[in-house]
């Protein structure tokens, strides 16, 4: 069977990865079978076979904007550890050459690919974000955000931690009287189901089983003996 001839230079440029290969590719005039493509970004070149820019205007615009796509991809990796540069380096060139095949007007180029590459960094970095943890090592050297410290410890001044804390409030007896004392200011019946209600806990039918009315008016005389404990205290 005769060779076809193949420009072998061209199959062998220094481009590295799933960028260099389609670059060649592309230089040769030929295109990707659909079921090989992978999916993720490089499925997009079935959608630039409709493009609006001949091959030889999208590869000249790729080696134009080469540089800003290296210089994306290398601010990004010295930004963050999750992403390598050579990785964030293949990640732009495709997006770059995937961006080229979609320029339409040269003056915008500029701003379109920078965003472009920008947002296939990101997202790169997105995905595989997720799967890095740190080293125990290195987690242990930011130490912790807090610690744990005596009261009893000495101050810088020479007094203790502790005293230097407000005591809390002792609930004290209103105007130094009791509870008794209240009672006895109100009239004898009221004082007496206040007592038996809410001292002895009683209910109102045996209140008034006791003393001798029903248990509408202990309702009425307990509400009125609470409502004057109530003023007493304001």
């Amino acid at each position: 069977m005769p060779l076809l001839p193949v420009a072998t230079k061209e199959l062998h440029r220094p481009e590295r990865g799933a960028a260099g290969l389609l670059l060649g590719l592309a230089q040769l005039g030929l295109l990707l079978p659909r079921d090989l493509v992978p999916r993720g970004l490089g499925s997009r070149v079935l959608r630039d076979q409709a493009m609006a820019r001949t091959p030889s205007q999208a590869d000249a615009l790729f080696q134009q904007f080469l540089p800003l796509a290296d210089s994306i991809a290398r601010g990004l990796a010295a930004s963050s550890r999750v992403i390598e540069l050579e990785d964030a380096r293949q990640v732009a060139q495709m997006q770059l050459w995937l961006s080229c095949r979609q320029v339409s007007d040269p003056a915008s180029a500029t701003g379109y690919l920078k965003r472009c590459i920008r947002g296939a960094l990101l997202h790169h970095l997105r995905d595989y974000g997720r799967l890095v943890r740190v080293p125990r090592r290195q987690h242990e050297k930011g130490g912790h955000p807090w610690s744990h410290q005596s009261l009893h410890a000495p101050m810088p001044s020479g007094d203790l931690w502790i005293d230097q804390l407000e005591a809390p409030e002792q609930p004290g007896q209103p105007c130094g009287e009791g509870i008794e004392a209240l009672l006895d200011r109100l009239p004898a019946a009221q004082a007496a189901i206040i007592r038996l209600s809410v001292l002895e806990g009683q209910s109102l039918r045996q209140i008034g089983a006791t003393l001798g009315i029903s248990a509408m008016s202990v309702q009425r005389r307990r509400q009125a003996g609470l409502a004057a404990l109530k003023a007493e205290l304001a």
